[in-house]
């Protein structure tokens, strides 16, 4: 098995480096693609983007044997199975893994200027619940959410599979 990511900020890869060390799995960036042999079974990981795993396209003709979506909720958003429906992952394991993102005023570009936009629209709306309240806090001061423990499920089920 190999391990193929997707990274836009670094947090999706730290997690590959994470599982690539404790399942002892070579992993490799998505751009590297093509180095990937068609027969050999992949877990991929991405970063996540309105319930969509990004660069999962890239992967069609591979072997897909699981997939982890890296978002900076505490949970899927939306839920779990909304992602998995998105993704056309109704026959394959999805596993959500908290990720991050960098502060707002790092950013650059259209990811700016969306998070911004969004971000204001979110302050206007008064009736702010907790969730929506972290989500700013998150997008303008930044957030690292990899953490070990988040992976048990994923090693559980890596484990099993490799055994």
């Amino acid at each position: 098995m190999i391990i193929v990511y997707a990274s836009k900020t670094g947090f999706t890869k730290k997690y590959a480096a994470m599982l690539s060390e404790k399942l002892g799995l070579t992993m490799m960036d998505v751009k590297e693609l093509s180095k990937v042999p068609k027969e050999s079974e992949v877990l991929y990981l991405g970063w996540m983007k309105v319930g969509k795993v990004q660069g999962l396209r890239k992967m069609k003709g591979y072997k897909v044997v699981a997939i982890c979506g890296s978002g900076t909720g505490r949970s899927a958003e939306p839920s779990e199975e909304e992602v998995k429906r998105r993704n056309g992952l109704e026959n394959i394991p999805f596993f959500y893994l908290r990720g991050g993102c960098r502060p707002l005023r790092d950013l650059k570009g259209m990811d700016k200027v969306m998070l911004s936009m969004f971000v204001k629209a979110m302050r206007k709306n008064a009736e702010m619940d907790e969730r929506q309240k972290e989500a700013v806090e998150i997008i303008l001061h930044g957030f690292d959410g990899v953490n070990e423990e988040n992976l048990i499920p994923v090693l559980e089920w890596a484990e099993k599979r490799i055994s």
